[in-house]
């Protein structure tokens, strides 16, 4: 067994990187067992607190005990310095090409050379390349004509800003509940345990990551993440580690950049006729999978999402759950029974969701503290902004919404749909927030009065979770052999023509 002082890292392969005390705040530890490969980190920091990290590399193994257990610790308020070190880092990663130049990486062959300026302009000129020209849009609020990009982007961002609010309307005891679970959540005493990351994470997740992706609006692109050497993997572990002690998601990783795409079919004068393509920082999407890997783990044990719900779920695709409606209409078909389905259209269903609703679901499905209070510091305080050319418009804030683009986004929106109300001889069948609703009968008042008692349920449902159903887009199909005239359900109070495809 060999031990390496703390001024160098050696790694299987018999290369160094320097760790002086200048790059790091920080002394190490590693030691190499000749069969049996496992690796200890020790990092002192100068929050007079010490975090041990397990770490394990292509060949390297740990005990799953140990990489289970929690670490525990005071807690303490996001200090300045935490604040600083992942402003610094970012603006440090810019600059690792030119200090730098080539360098090995552990994710790469040796000596790849990290990121440079041509390469962000090619990926950036990919994705400019299928955005149209963006002729003079009209103001909403003036009528007046925008010339410049400025003046453009400014004009989409107006619309989008009022995009991401939460629906006008909602139940007031519904409201009160959630902000008195706020309150008595927030009143608790403190655990202090949490799932310590791993250097092994890191290196997993940049292991995947695809390196012709558009970066966001930090410009660091994921071929720079996925050359850096394990000096720098090491100072990423060490703010990761920071990020979940302090249950505090960066505010220099929440600020988006959209990029206006025109709608198929749509008036190019018009903000409104723009679909926003959210670019968010890489580094964010990486805080988001290390949270993601700790809200799976408690989700599992939980059962979550419902069986319903197909979205966003392992091992299962729009293909799966086209089936299983399919079957269900067949067997009905074989016994004779009619089946009448409707597919419901939820309107900006990403974008309207209800925060503090979100927090209040994950605090009732009893997820542990410290992930409760990071996705919360992850939802709120978020920025975006506007590219149109070389123009960014001003900061804007969403005030309702999961984040576009977003890793763990669209997990935690399943959770938002998961507690939709079931009852017996009605089969839902989800899909995110597509929503199909199937009831079956010989008769009319079999089929259609219990379809119709579930639509005014779910009516309620939606109210109270200010979650706002597209009326006009929302269809009816009749699965029956017999031409029968049979009575429409109503979707709040607008009745709805049935179809037979």
């Amino acid at each position: 067994m060999s031990v390496i002082d703390s001024s160098n890292v050696s790694i299987s392969d018999g290369n160094k990187v320097s760790l002086n005390d200048n790059d790091m705040d920080h002394n190490s530890e590693y030691v190499q067992p000749p069969k049996r490969l496992t690796a200890k980190i020790s990092v002192k920091h100068n929050l007079n607190d010490s975090v041990v990290s397990e770490n394990k590399f292509d060949k390297l193994s740990i005990d799953d005990n140990e990489a289970e257990q929690g670490v525990i610790i005071p807690i303490k308020r996001p200090p300045p310095i935490m604040l600083k070190r992942t402003e610094h880092f970012i603006q440090d990663l810019k600059k690792i090409n030119d200090e730098w130049g080539p360098v090995e990486s552990k994710l790469g062959g040796p000596y790849i050379k990290l990121f440079t300026q041509s390469d962000e302009a090619s990926h950036t000129k990919r994705l400019k390349s299928k955005r149209s020209e963006i002729p003079q849009l009209k103001n909403p609020g003036t009528n007046l004509p925008s010339h410049t990009d400025l003046e453009k982007a400014e004009n989409i961002a107006d619309h989008l800003e009022s995009q991401f609010t939460p629906n006008d309307f909602g139940d007031p005891n519904t409201e009160r509940t959630v902000e008195k679970s706020i309150r008595e959540f927030k009143n608790e005493i403190r655990t202090s345990k949490f799932k310590k990351l791993q250097p092994s994470e890191i290196i997993c997740f940049m292991k995947h990551i695809k390196i012709n992706k558009a970066p966001g609006i930090d410009s660091i692109t994921n071929k720079m993440l996925k050359n850096l050497p394990l000096k720098i993997i090491l100072k990423l572990t060490e703010i990761f580690n920071h990020m979940l002690k302090f249950r505090h998601f960066p505010n220099c990783w929440k600020t988006a950049r959209v990029l206006p795409i025109l709608k198929p079919g749509k008036d190019p004068t018009h903000p409104v006729s723009y679909r926003p393509i959210s670019l968010l920082p890489t580094l964010s999407k990486l805080g988001e999978k290390l949270i993601l890997n700790r809200y799976l783990t408690h989700a599992t044990k939980l059962r979550l999402p419902i069986p319903q719900q197909f979205g966003f779920t392992p091992q299962l695709s729009t293909t799966h759950q086209l089936l299983r409606v399919v079957e269900h209409i067949n067997e009905g078909k074989n016994s004779n029974l009619a089946t009448a389905a409707i597919f419901l259209d939820i309107a900006k269903a990403f974008d309207k969701v209800w925060i503090e609703g979100l927090i209040h679901k994950l605090i009732a499905y009893k997820f542990p503290q410290y992930i409760i209070e990071i996705i919360q510091s992850y939802l709120t305080n978020r920025h975006f902004t506007v590219l149109v050319k070389n123009s960014d418009s001003t900061p804007r804030k969403l005030q309702a919404g999961v984040p576009q683009g977003g890793i763990l986004a669209p997990i935690i929106f399943v959770l938002y749909m998961n507690d939709i109300p079931q009852v017996r001889n009605i089969m839902i069948s989800l899909y995110a927030d597509d929503t199909a609703i199937l009831s079956q009968g010989k008769t009319p008042d079999k089929a259609i009065v219990p379809l119709q008692n579930y639509l005014t349920n779910l009516e309620a449902w939606l109210f109270r979770w200010k979650i706002k159903l597209n009326v006009d887009k929302t269809e009816a199909i009749l699965f029956n052999k017999k031409n029968d005239d049979w009575p429409k359900v109503k979707v709040y109070g607008t009745p709805i023509e049935w179809k037979k495809k």
